[in-house]
C-alpha cells in the first residue's frame, strides 16, 4: 500500500493531474451511505482517494474537473462521479453520500 501512495502521490503533483479544480467545489471529505457499493470514499488531498470496500481499504488516485470527479484505479480503469450536492453519483445508479 505504500507503494501506491507514493505513485497516486508522485502522479497528482506532476502531468497526471491534480486533485482540484481551482474554480471547482471543495470535494474533499468521506462518502458513503446506505446507497453507495463502498464502505468509505475518502477524497484526500494530493489527488489520493482511500476506498473501503468489503474491509479492505485501497489507495487509488482522483481527478477533479468542476463537478466531475474521476476516481483512477490501479489498473488505469476509471469511474467517473459526478458531484451534486453532497451526493457523489455514478450513472445515475450509486449515491455516495458526504458524511
Amino acid at each position: 500500500m505504500r507503494v501506491i501512495l507514493i505513485a497516486a502521490a508522485a502522479c497528482a503533483t506532476t502531468a497526471c493531474g491534480g486533485p482540484g479544480d481551482p474554480g471547482g467545489p471543495n470535494v474533499m471529505g468521506d462518502y458513503g451511505g446506505d446507497s453507495c457499493s463502498y464502505e468509505n470514499i475518502s477524497l484526500r488531498a494530493e489527488g489520493v482517494a482511500i476506498v473501503t470496500w468489503n474491509g479492505a481499504e485501497i489507495a487509488l488516485q482522483y481527478r477533479q474537473e468542476g463537478a466531475k470527479i474521476t476516481l483512477i484505479k490501479q489498473n488505469g480503469s476509471s469511474s467517473v462521479f459526478t458531484l451534486k450536492g453532497n451526493d457523489l453519483v455514478l450513472e445515475h445508479s450509486m449515491f455516495c453520500t458526504r458524511k
